[in-house]
């Protein structure tokens, strides 16, 4: 019984520390403590989890993944590449698409809050339709989040699958349905505001800028999409950003180091460290024997704790880091649909989280009231959770 209460006060004391906005990696390091201290076996449940982190295959992987991931967010913002391919796309695209993609192709690069570098970038053309600041909320956190159904460098995305020890073509094949319906949720509520459309005037002059932003996102996503390790496939399109720059050795190398985010790169060992303590110490085990005895079906649990998670935590790879090791020993690695429910809910809870960053400071820069933009963004996150674990569950055969 004292396991399963430290399983109970881990999580408590996780999402207490982050709503005190306590590093994330030093919350699921107290979190992992309870647990292991709170078992059979403190010191052999410490030692274990700590050995199997560092010699697990998977945590060197997925920190070379999210510190290059990191790299290339910061280079192409840096050299103004990414400020060159927006600039470029003005003038061609209808506003209702322009609209949309300066979000999305900001949302490719993961980062905290980045919706704040979209924002200023959509400004002018919602400025020009007339949207009301709440629309301008909107489109730029909705169309931004796109990515958690389709993109193989989402650091959220590589998470979730290396923890479930699921391919991550695989998983992302079976959320591509989720990644239309998103885009179809998006344009129908803005279509509901914006009244005209229509390019702006000055034409197409800027094809250069656009294939050299574009460039090193395709070239790392079709190389992981084919096959190459992920790190492979990131590496080649920093160094398209450094040979489009003419940088020298020295300072590419300069510009690498400092675009690492180090506390990401931490957060992902802390949360494998978690996982693997979560497995050592049997707690988990313990804790869902005492929930099949109280009768609350696991689907219930699937469904209603990821989506609870989400909210509270108000980041995804915190919600993951949290519930994918409690809840993916009950399903195991096979059952993919399974997997994105508990993936759909933590998504889900967290788009309309009133601590989700790029919400909280999208609706800052914009000066809009939360009230109103909550009018279009939880019909919208709503329907979209729904389609997605109804279309899960029919795959899965939970549903007649």
């Amino acid at each position: 019984m004292l396991a399963v209460i430290g399983v109970i006060l881990a999580f408590a004391l996780i999402v207490g520390l982050r709503l005190r906005n306590v590093n994330f990696s030093a919350s699921i390091v107290a979190g992992s403590l309870v647990i292991a201290l709170t078992s059979v076996d403190a010191l052999g449940v410490l030692r274990e989890a700590a050995s199997n982190t560092a010699a697990d295959p998977t945590t060197l992987k997925l920190a070379s993944a999210v510190a290059l991931i990191t790299v290339l967010g910061y280079s192409l913002k840096e050299t103004n590449l990414m400020a060159e391919l927006i600039d470029g796309l003005r003038g061609v695209l209808p506003s209702r698409i322009l609209l949309a993609l300066i979000p999305a192709v900001f949302g490719l690069l993961s980062m905290p809050g980045g919706a704040l570098m979209s924002a200023p970038f959509n400004e002018p053309e919602a400025e020009r339709l007339g949207l009301r600041p709440e629309h301008k909320t909107y489109i730029n956190v909705w169309f931004r989040h796109l990515w958690y159904w389709a993109s193989p460098i989402s650091s959220v995305t590589i998470l979730a699958t290396s923890l479930a020890d699921v391919s991550l073509n695989r998983f992302l094949a079976a959320q591509l349905p989720l990644f239309a319906v998103t885009l179809a949720i998006g344009f129908f509520v803005s279509g509901m505001f914006i009244k005209k459309d229509g390019r702006i005037s000055h034409g197409f002059r800027g094809s250069r800028e656009v294939f050299r932003g574009l460039a090193p996102i395709g070239a790392a996503i079709v190389l992981s999409t084919l096959g190459l390790p992920l790190w492979i496939a990131l590496a080649a399109g920093i160094a398209l950003i450094f040979n489009f720059k003419r940088m020298s050795p020295g300072k590419a190398l300069g510009m690498a180091w400092r675009g690492i985010r180090w506390d990401v790169v931490a957060a992902v060992v802390a949360t494998m460290f978690f996982r693997h303590i979560a497995l050592a110490s049997g707690s988990v085990v313990a804790l869902f024997d005492v929930i099949a005895g109280t009768g609350v079906p696991l689907i219930v649990i699937f469904i209603v704790v990821p989506l609870l998670v989400g909210a509270i935590s108000g980041t995804p790879t915190t919600g993951i880091g949290i519930v994918f090791p409690l809840l993916l020993p009950l399903c195991g690695s096979s059952n993919l649909h399974m997997i994105s429910v508990i993936y759909a809910g933590l998504v889900g809870g967290y788009l309309a989280s009133p601590m989700h960053l790029c919400l909280v400071l999208t609706n800052s820069y914009y000066k809009s009231e939360m009230g109103k933009v909550y009018r279009y963004l939880v019909p919208s996150t709503a329907l979209l959770y729904v389609v997605a674990i109804v279309y899960h569950l029919m795959l899965n055969g939970s549903v007649p």
